[in-house]
């Protein structure tokens, strides 16, 4: 973990949040990251491993206070010994063992919890938008309307009061770490005033320093031919402004479709289905089917069966993987046996069955 990376920031939870906070917020960003979902994407798999290394010190109550009092944690400073009570501390510049009582979270709550003012990537947002099967397939542009945090315009993001400079902080006097003091022991941690930059700023007024403030957006966003539920639009810069001059996170909109009575999407392809009349089923014919463009011309094939299945290719919804084609639409047959009343049409059917004495059920058995 480098200086610059703010672990709470990487899991997209406030400072205050509880262990549970962050297993929920873990186990979100886990599954949208997974290496196994994005397969190929190195910027996800480098997310998910910043997930994961946060994860792994924000969820140690030891590791995380160290942690807030410090601004970093690497492996080796918090050495529990496996023979006695003691703990080994290393710091800049010095190295100790001591077995003790000296309680040593007392001394560490009595810093400040750092606040540091390296630029930080705004977070992403998600934005959810319902649209009809008409409108997935065709696409659309929509406005929608989204509460972030905006760069502020007094200070152009930075979070300094304009035309104050920077100056030596008053408490480290430029060191960016303090000293405590417990017993015998001296312990030297990030200052809380500047979080350990050394320097102090003038915060501007209308933001209070972060560089950012509320606001409500109206977007027009372009809903691409082809999306269906769940697809995400991607919406760049739109997510909540960085903090002291950071980069804008990205604004995703999350989309909802709704069903159709009569088609049924899979991927790019369209599913429904078609009734025929035994006689349509056992001679063959053309009948008009509906599809997405309009109605299209199909040839039903002598002896088709229900359940059969006819493909019509290039009538599916626009592909977002592979732009310009389409995918196909699936055509079930579905035959529809007539309720016989009358003599005469019995007779018929008992000569046909004289004409065509096959047993379905001959090979059951």
């Amino acid at each position: 973990m480098t200086s610059k990376d703010d672990l709470y920031v990487i899991l997209e939870v406030d400072r205050t949040a509880s262990v549970n906070d962050i297993k929920r917020a873990f186990r979100k960003l886990a599954r949208r990251y997974h290496p196994d979902i994005n397969p190929g994407d190195r910027y996800a798999e480098d997310r998910f491993k910043r997930i994961t290394e946060a994860y792994e010190i924000l969820s140690d109550p030891m590791k995380r206070e160290f942690y807030d009092v410090n601004g970093f944690y690497t492996d080796g400073v918090l050495e529990p010994n496996r023979q006695e009570t003691s703990w080994r501390f290393s710091f800049q510049g010095f190295n100790f063992s001591r077995s003790t009582d000296v309680d040593f979270s007392e001394i560490f709550s009595q810093a400040r919890r750092p606040e540091r003012r390296d630029p930080q990537r705004g977070q992403d947002l998600e934005h959810p938008i319902s649209i009809s099967f008409e409108e997935s397939i065709r696409g659309r542009t929509a406005r929608v309307s989204v509460a972030r945090m905006d760069a502020c315009g007094t200070c152009n993001g930075t979070g300094q009061a304009p035309g104050s400079r920077e100056s030596v902080c008053p408490e480290c006097l430029g060191i960016g770490k303090t000293t405590r003091t417990k017993g015998h022991l001296q312990f030297a941690v990030t200052c809380g005033d500047c979080g350990g930059t050394g320097r102090s700023v003038t915060p501007c007024r209308d933001c209070g320093g972060e560089g950012r403030r509320s606001r409500t957006e109206l977007l027009d966003v372009n809903l691409p031919p082809g999306v269906a539920s769940g697809s995400r639009v991607r919406v760049p810069g739109k997510g909540n402004a960085g903090r002291y001059g950071g980069p804008a996170g990205d604004l995703y909109v999350v989309v909802t479709v709704a069903e159709h009575p009569f088609f049924k999407r899979i991927g790019d392809n369209i599913q429904c289905t078609i009734p025929l009349t035994v006689t349509e089923a056992a001679l063959g014919t053309k009948i008009e089917v509906p599809t997405i463009d309009g109605p299209a011309m199909v040839r039903i094939p002598p002896g088709t069966q229900t359940g059969q299945i006819l493909r019509m290719r290039g009538q599916g919804t626009p592909s977002l993987l592979n732009p310009g084609m389409r995918g196909d639409q699936y055509v079930q047959v579905k035959v529809m046996v007539p309720r016989v009343a009358d003599e005469r049409s019995k007779q018929i059917l008992r000569e046909l069955a004289k004409l065509n004495p096959q047993d379905p059920r001959s090979n059951l058995w």
